[in-house]
């Protein structure tokens, strides 16, 4: 036991090669093409959905209509009041009517919410099926109004699982949906959903048709990797014991040689396609997904280095809230691949080419912790962490310290806690104080973010990266008001505010400090890393061993870090 703790202290900072921080990653981030337009519906103005939405539609450029109808129609459960001006304006507009139509299946899944039926209530299982009723004339509409289009299809296939229709009307519905488009990935999803053992079908049936969708898909489509998608579903259905409600259950479950095959033909695709591909991202999340079943973890690796920033709300929303379980499922392939490498032995090198947001530079971070620089230091003596702190009035700015690391000596307890940034450092020493630390970083040159670290964790994030970043107001009123709270002061409203608004994200995080009443960010923050050095009452915070940490923990010396003596202080 002893000895794979060992190795895996040893190896898991090799593990972490070309791999994007945290808080680099995003789930099911928007195509760039549809920034602009997600953002004015945001606020309330349709004209640049209309016009996108048309490019798309006469173009026949069905992923990123389906994408950008998806995204518009989840912006519209919120708040619709834009959709029904545009809808006033042109009632048989196509475009306007699958975003209704997709609005209306949101709006029914949110009230069923994703819940197994079991637990879901009967008064809100009679609403779920009359949204759905009240759902197909629009739906129908939708259909009618720009035939030729597989999109609308999507959503008659939804409905068809959500109302429990009939198989012999799904698979009539399928065969339309195809003969629109019968390599349109979603399509071939929802497929696989409905045909799935745990909805209405069995393992066969579903792989049966994966496998006949990928042989017939052109080459470099992710249809051809189709049978990945299908593979999780085994594995969820496998993981809750057997529970199926299909009339098959789980006939036809692949064996290991065929699970192998699968797994293979996904690597293929996937290897053939650039680092951080957006039409390879739902196959390379479930490839990982799979390798990890398998504890394949030098592959899954590799497989999170293609997948770089850009995570998928599925297959991580079945192990709970997406970006969390991504990222904790990658720091447990990191670690058991750490521990499975001999002690003198070394981690496989990245075997696929690494992504652009990997090679870049660390991004910035500036911690504001309430409390003198003293109980800081004293907080941060079993961390292992070296950082350099600063105070300003009741507020200590906190910076990573590189320069004062001994080289190659990076502290051992830094590494298996994975201190790779202000904010797990946060989590690490100040949880157990209670001291609530808003950490500001930036991420480069367009994008900077603000963190809440709380007891138990980090409980409010908020990126500003231009216009398709812009939360819905529920999510931006909720993490205004834990932004406040950690201040300690501020309006929540206009911190709100900013956090909807798509200007530009240098100035938006200077003004939120400023609304929340936070010292002013350093000169310097975002163009060089280290700028508190030369702060006035500045010191730095060195790593300590353990027996050193708690020594100097349990000591009468309110301050282990006296200040540097600089000319000028």
């Amino acid at each position: 036991m002893f000895g794979k703790a060992a190795r895996m202290v040893r190896h898991l900072e090799a593990t972490g090669v070309g791999l994007p921080s945290d808080h680099a990653v995003v789930i099911d981030a928007p195509d760039a093409r549809a920034t602009d337009a997600l953002a004015a519906a945001r606020r309330g103005a349709y004209a640049p959905a209309r016009a996108l939405l048309a490019a798309t539609r006469e173009e026949a450029d069905w992923t990123l209509r389906n994408e950008s109808v998806r995204a518009l129609a989840e912006i519209a459960v919120d708040d619709a009041a834009w959709l029904d001006a545009w809808r006033a304006e042109s009632p048989d507009d196509p475009d306007a009517l699958v975003v209704e139509a997709f609005r209306r299946i949101d709006e029914a899944g949110k009230v069923r919410t994703g819940a197994y039926a079991k637990d879901v209530a009967e008064d809100q299982f009679r609403a779920f099926f009359s949204l759905l009723d009240e759902a197909l004339p629009v739906i129908e509409a939708a259909v009618a109004a720009n035939p030729g289009d597989p999109v609308p299809w999507s959503a008659v296939l939804a409905h068809c699982l959500g109302a429990q229709a009939p198989r012999e009307v799904f698979d009539d519905c399928l065969g339309r949906a195809l003969g629109c488009g019968p390599h349109h990935l979603p399509t071939h999803i929802q497929a696989v959903q409905f045909l799935s053992a745990k909805w209405y079908g069995s393992h066969g049936e579903m792989l049966d048709h994966a496998a006949r969708a990928a042989a017939d898909a052109p080459q470099g489509s992710p249809v051809r990797a189709l049978e990945v998608v299908a593979l999780t579903e085994v594995g969820i259905e496998a993981d809750r014991g057997g529970k199926r409600r299909g009339r098959n259950g789980g006939q036809g479950a692949p064996g290991a040689d065929r699970i192998d095959e699968i797994i293979a033909t996904a690597q293929a695709y996937s290897a053939s396609r650039p680092p951080e591909d957006r039409a390879a991202r739902l196959v390379r999340n479930h490839l990982v997904w799979a390798l990890n079943r398998q504890e394949r973890w030098a592959e899954s690796l590799d497989v999170y280095r293609s997948i770089g920033r850009y995570a998928t709300e599925y297959p991580w929303a079945y192990a709970g809230s997406p970006l969390q379980a991504f990222l904790h499922f990658r720091d447990h392939a990191r670690s058991r691949l750490a521990a499975s490498v001999p002690r003198n032995g070394t981690v496989p090198a990245p075997a696929v080419p690494l992504p652009d947001s990997a090679l870049t530079q660390a991004p910035r971070e500036i911690a504001y912790v309430p409390a003198s620089p003293q109980r800081v230091s004293q907080e941060l003596l079993l961390c292992g962490a070296t950082v350099r702190l600063a105070p300003a009035g009741r507020w200590t700015l906190m910076e990573a310290a590189p320069s004062q690391e001994t080289p190659n000596k990076r502290g051992r307890r830094a590494t298996l806690l994975r201190l790779d940034g202000l904010v797990r450092v946060a989590e690490s020493a100040f949880g157990a104080a209670q001291l609530a630390t808003l950490v500001a970083h930036c991420e480069g040159v367009d994008s900077r973010a603000l963190t809440v670290v709380g007891k138990g964790g980090t409980t409010a994030r908020h990126r500003w990266a231009g216009p398709g970043a812009t939360p819905p107001q529920e999510t931006a009123q909720q993490h205004a008001e834990l932004f406040v709270a950690a201040a300690g002061g501020g309006d929540a409203r206009e911190v709100a505010r900013l956090l909807r608004d798509p200007g530009e994200p240098s100035e938006l995080l200077i003004r939120t400090l400023a609304t929340l009443g936070l010292p002013p960010l350093p000169v310097g923050f975002g163009e060089r890393s280290e700028v508190l050095d030369g702060a006035r009452g500045a010191t730095v915070h060195r790593a300590r061993s353990l027996w050193q940490g708690m020594k100097d923990f349990m000591s009468d010396d309110t301050d282990p870090n006296p200040p540097l003596q600089l000319d000028g202080r």
